[in-house]
């Protein structure tokens, strides 16, 4: 397998609606980069938040799929994206934004999180249409 880390390298999968895909999604995530400790640490969480927001937000979670996209930008940028299967039959389109985090809540962090842990984030799509929502991360440790 070459090394990654080369700018415009990419790679992509696909995962079913249920929960146990989250696990399935972060494990294809660490062999396909075998990043060390850290990065691949926080690279993980932020493809759990990023993944249960499509599972709980859009018809992804409603027997629909999501796709996980990881492209090299440099030496020591990755760019992490997942895209959703849609809203949900019937609901309100959403648009991916951070919430006043209530540190008494358990839910409704998770995008804060994200614009904590990455160098920058955003989506691509338009209301109403699967949406793409992506994050950058700084590798610390050389390859």
């Amino acid at each position: 397998m070459p090394q990654l880390g080369e700018a415009g390298r990419r790679h992509a999968a696909r995962f079913g609606h249920t929960p146990s895909q989250v696990s399935a999604a972060r494990r294809w995530v660490r062999t396909v980069t075998r990043l060390p400790g850290e990065d691949a640490d926080v690279l993980e969480l932020l493809l759990s938040e990023l993944v249960t927001n499509a599972l709980e937000h859009t018809a992804s979670g409603q027997g629909g799929h999501f796709t996980v996209t990881l492209a090299y930008l440099d030496n020591k940028g990755i760019r992490l994206a997942v895209t959703d299967a849609g809203p949900r039959h019937g609901a309100a389109p959403t648009i991916p934004h951070v919430n006043e985090v209530d540190p008494g809540l358990e839910h409704g962090r998770g995008l804060a999180l994200v614009e904590r842990l990455s160098r920058r984030w955003g989506f691509l799509g338009v209301q109403g249409a699967p949406l793409t929502v992506w994050a950058v991360i700084s590798r610390t440790a050389p390859r």
